[in-house]
C-alpha cells in the first residue's frame, strides 16, 4: 500500500515519455522555534490516525503522527495541477488565546549528500483553501508563509512538493535528494503575555455585532431581551448565515458569553422522533441524527461551534403558555433543536410585528422542537408556523416522522467577512472556504448541502460514500411530476418495483451525454423498511445500534447496478427544501409490506400504497473523477451553484 505521505510525481498530462527517477525529498520532522527554543518531532514508524500536538507559548502546533515523514519516490517532472492533487502533509497553526499574534512559516534546509537544485523543486502551500505556488529558490529567507493568526483561530496547512515540468535533463535529479525541517517562529510578544507589533485589523466582524447591529434588522425586525439572552424577533429578513453548505438563521445571543444560536433555513430531513411513548430528546433518534450523522458533515465544527454546549431539554404541559424552561432536564451536545420557547419568543414577543404565521422561522414545514409536551408527546411547529396551547394537534407522538431544522451555536470570536444577511447575499464566516482550483478539485471534496447544476438542473450534494458524490434533485424534474410506485399493491421493494424501470426510461435515458458519462452506474442502493416510530437507521443497517452511525454500521442487503434512484429516509435532504411546494414525492424506504415512505408536501413523512401516484426526485451517485469545470463561476450557493465536468 503507497504511503500517504509519500510525494509522487503524479500523472503527465501531455504526450511525452521521461525516464522514471528516483528521487528522495524527505522532511525528516518538524521543528518548532519559539523565542530561541526549538521543540523537535522525533521521526518514528507509526500507524493509524492519533493527533500530535505540540504546544508552544499561546501556539501550538497538530498534526498526525503518521505525518511525520514525506518522501518523493519515482518522481518525474509533473506540471502544476497534477502537483497540487498529490499526496500532502498537513497540519494546523493554532492560536490558543483571544491574542491576535504574528508569526512566520520558513522551510529549512537539512539534507545530507547531493541535493537537488532549488529552482528544480516546486513548493505548493495551502492555507485554508487558498493556494501559492513557488519555486524553492524564489522563496524570501525560506518563507512558505507568514502573517497574523488571530486570537482563537486555528490555520489549515496542507504542504506538497513536485519537479516543475519543464526539467529536461534526469541528471539534473538522478540520485539527488532534499530535506527539510518546518519551523514556525512568533515575531514578536511574550510567551505568557504576547503584544505583537505591527498586527493589522483582523478582517470581518464579529457576528454577534454584525447580525444583532440596529442599522442590520431593517423592517418589522427588532430584538428583545429576556435577561439570558437577545433574540432576533420579528419578520427578520437579514439574519441569514451561510456555512458548511448550508444556510441558517440566526435566532438569538447569549448575553454572558456573546454565542449565537442558529437555526437551519431548511428542513434538513425527516424522520421519527424517537419510539412510542418515548419523548426525551437524549439518545433519541433525533439525537442519534443529529449528532452522528448531522454533525460530521459541519466544516471544522469544532472552532467554530460551541461543542459543550448545555440544551434545556425540560418538558412543557400541553396547556402552558412557553415560558424559559428551568433547567430540569439538560444535555450536553454540539447540535440540538430549539425548544419551544425560543421558537415561540421569536414572534410572540416582536412588538407586533409578527405572527406564528409571518415570523421569520416559518418555512412552511412542520418540524420538530426539543421540548417533550407530555409523558407521550413531543412539541412541534406546523407548516402554518402555528403554536396553539389549547391546540393538541401542536403536539404529537414521537412515532410520527416530522422534518428536522438543526440548531447551533457559533463562537463569540466568529467572524463576518461578507454578506449583506439577505437570503440572496447571506452573511459568510471568515475561513468557512475550501480549496477550489478550477478543472482539478474533486466534486467528493465539497460540502454536504452545496448546490450543483446538473444536466441543467439544481442538484444539492447528500454525501460521499466510497469517493461517489451523492445528489439528489432540488425540485421535481420535468415528466416526474405523478408516478406510480408500481402498478400493483404491496410491491415495496425498490429492487423489482416499476417506478425503477420509469425512472430510468423517463429520465435517465433522456439526460445529456455529458450528465450521463458523470453518473456512477455501478453503486449499492439500500431500501430497509422504517415504520412509525422506528430508527432511520434500519433504512441501512443490518442492525441498529444506538453508538454507531448508520455512515459505519454493517450495511443490509441491497440492489447492485442501479442508475439512478430516490432518496432515504435518514438521508441529507430527504425533505421539502424549497419553500411553497405543494407537493408529495417518493423515497425508496418501505413502511412495511404494504405500505411505501413519502414525503409530504409540508416536510413530514408518511406512506402510501405503492400503486398511488406521486412525484420524483430522481438522486444519483456522481462517479468520483467528477471536478468543478474549468469554466464554474459557482461559490455552491442556491443563487451560485457548481458547474462540474467529468475529468481525468
Amino acid at each position: 500500500m503507497e504511503d500517504k505521505n509519500t510525494f509522487g510525481g503524479g500523472q503527465q498530462k501531455l504526450d511525452r515519455t521521461k525516464k522514471l527517477v528516483s528521487v528522495g525529498l524527505l522532511i525528516t520532522g518538524i521543528f518548532v522555534v519559539f523565542l530561541g527554543i526549538t521543540y523537535a518531532f522525533t521521526n518514528r514508524a507509526l500507524t493509524g490516525t492519533k493527533k500530535q500536538v505540540i504546544n508552544v507559548g499561546n501556539l501550538s502546533l497538530e498534526l498526525q503522527e503518521d505525518d511525520n515523514n514525506l518522501t518523493i519516490v519515482d518522481a518525474f517532472p509533473t506540471y502544476d495541477e497534477v502537483g497540487m492533487i498529490g499526496n500532502a502533509f498537513t497540519f494546523r497553526l493554532i492560536n490558543k488565546t483571544l491574542q491576535d499574534t504574528n508569526y512566520i512559516l520558513k522551510l529549512a534546509d537539512i539534507t545530507s549528500g547531493e541535493k537537488l537544485f532549488l529552482e528544480d523543486v516546486k513548493c505548493g502551500l495551502t492555507k485554508d483553501g487558498q493556494v501559492t505556488i513557488h519555486l524553492l529558490s524564489d522563496l524570501q529567507d525560506n518563507t512558505i508563509n507568514s502573517g497574523v493568526i488571530l486570537g482563537n483561530q486555528t490555520i489549515e496547512y496542507a504542504l506538497r512538493l513536485w519537479i516543475k515540468d519543464s526539467v529536461e535533463d534526469d541528471a539534473r535529479i538522478a540520485g539527488k535528494s532534499l530535506s527539510f525541517k518546518v519551523e514556525i517562529e512568533q515575531t514578536s510578544g511574550d510567551v505568557d503575555n504576547p503584544t505583537p507589533t505591527s498586527t493589522p485589523e483582523p478582517s470581518g466582524e464579529p457576528a454577534t455585532d454584525k447580525v444583532f447591529a440596529s442599522e442590520n434588522l431593517g423592517e418589522n425586525c427588532t430584538t428583545y431581551d429576556d435577561g439570558v439572552d437577545t433574540f432576533l424577533v420579528g419578520q427578520c429578513a437579514n439574519n441569514y448565515i451561510w456555512y458548511s453548505g448550508k444556510l441558517w438563521r440566526v435566532v438569538l445571543k447569549n448575553n454572558e458569553t456573546g454565542a449565537v444560536k442558529m437555526v437551519t433555513d431548511n428542513a434538513i430531513t425527516a424522520i421519527p422522533y424517537n419510539s412510542v411513548n418515548q419523548p426525551n430528546f437524549e439518545n433519541s433518534f433525533v439525537d442519534q441524527w443529529l449528532n452522528q450523522e448531522f454533525l460530521p458533515t459541519l466544516h471544522h465544527y469544532e472552532d467554530y461551534l460551541v461543542t459543550n454546549f448545555i440544551w434545556d431539554a425540560t418538558g412543557l404541559n400541553t396547556l402552558s403558555v412557553p415560558i424559559r424552561p428551568n433547567g430540569v432536564t439538560k444535555v450536553e451536545r454540539t447540535v440540538g433543536l430549539l425548544n419551544v420557547y425560543e421558537y415561540y419568543t421569536t414572534y410572540n414577543n416582536s412588538e407586533g410585528m409578527a405572527i406564528a404565521s409571518t415570523g421569520y422561522l416559518n418555512n412552511s414545514t412542520q418540524w420538530w422542537l426539543m421540548t417533550l409536551s407530555s409523558s407521550s408527546t413531543v412539541w412541534f411547529v406546523s407548516d402554518t408556523g402555528d403554536y396553539n396551547k389549547n391546540n393538541y394537534s401542536q403536539n404529537y407522538s414521537p412515532a410520527g416522522a416530522h422534518s428536522i431544522r438543526p440548531s447551533v451555536n457559533l463562537k463569540s470570536d466568529i467572524r463576518i467577512v461578507s454578506g449583506n444577511g439577505s437570503i440572496s447575499d447571506p452573511f459568510k464566516l471568515m475561513d468557512d472556504e475550501q480549496e477550489i482550483i478550477a478543472g482539478v478539485t474533486l466534486f467528493s471534496t465539497r460540502y454536504s448541502g452545496e448546490y450543483v447544476k446538473f444536466n441543467n438542473e439544481l442538484y444539492r450534494i447528500v454525501g460521499v460514500e466510497e469517493g461517489l458524490t451523492k445528489v439528489t434533485a432540488v425540485d421535481i424534474p420535468s415528466g416526474l411530476g405523478e408516478m406510480k410506485f408500481d402498478n400493483a399493491e404491496y410491491k415495496t421493494s425498490f429492487a423489482t418495483a416499476r417506478i425503477r424501470t420509469n425512472i430510468y426510461n423517463n429520465y435517465y435515458s433522456n439526460l445529456e451525454d455529458k450528465a450521463k458519462n458523470m453518473v456512477e452506474v455501478s453503486k449499492n442502493w439500500y431500501f430497509g423498511t422504517v415504520f412509525s416510530g422506528g430508527n432511520y437507521k434500519s433504512s441501512i443497517c443490518q442492525v441498529v445500534n444506538s453508538g454507531i452511525s448508520a455512515l459505519d454500521c454493517e450495511k443490509l442487503s441491497n440492489e447492485i447496478d442501479v442508475y439512478i434512484g430516490l432518496p432515504r429516509i435518514g438521508e441529507m435532504f430527504t425533505s421539502h427544501i424549497t419553500r411553497g411546494t405543494k407537493i408529495n414525492f417518493w423515497t425508496l424506504t418501505p413502511d412495511s409490506a404494504r405500505f411505501v415512505r413519502n414525503i409530504l408536501w409540508y416536510g413530514s413523512s408518511s406512506y402510501s400504497s405503492s400503486d398511488t401516484a406521486l412525484a420524483v426526485r430522481p438522486s444519483l451517485y456522481l462517479k468520483s473523477n467528477v471536478v468543478i469545470a474549468k469554466d464554474n463561476t459557482g461559490d455552491g450557493t442556491y443563487e451560485h451553484p457548481y458547474e462540474i465536468e467529468l475529468g481525468a
